[in-house]
């Protein structure tokens, strides 16, 4: 895992993203540690693994796929939370959904994000 990598990949999205990024976090899937990010408490990582867990977690009971390689939550007060899931890590991001252009985000935001982690463990 290189570290550096990582939180340069957080500054490019912190870039690419602009004023619709509040905040984003890197964190480990076991016990919801943040290794990277920006303008994130130690809450909002640890919440991200739970909600995977549980959404995960109700899909197999519920006899459906669990989450692929990105989930996104409508929430309230127009924020959108992107929550990918990357083996031992989860990367969440929360965005304003007002400034958020959601082509942007899911066909060239979301793929570099992923790639730049990959690259970062290898």
């Amino acid at each position: 895992m290189n570290v550096t990598k990582l939180k340069e990949a957080v500054e490019v999205l912190k870039t690419n993203l602009g004023d619709s990024l509040i905040c984003t976090a890197i964190a480990m899937n076991i016990d919801g540690q943040s290794i990277a990010g920006y303008n994130a408490t130690p809450k909002f990582a640890a919440l991200i693994v739970k909600i995977i867990k549980v959404v995960n977690d109700t899909a197999k009971i519920g006899g459906i796929p669990e989450i692929g390689r990105y989930a996104t939550f409508d929430l309230q007060e127009d924020r959108l939370l992107v929550i990918i899931p990357l083996g031992e890590y989860i990367w969440g991001i929360l965005l304003d959904g007002t400034k958020t252009q959601m082509g942007l985000l899911l066909n060239i935001e979301i793929p570099a994000a992923i790639e730049a982690f990959a690259e970062a463990v290898a």
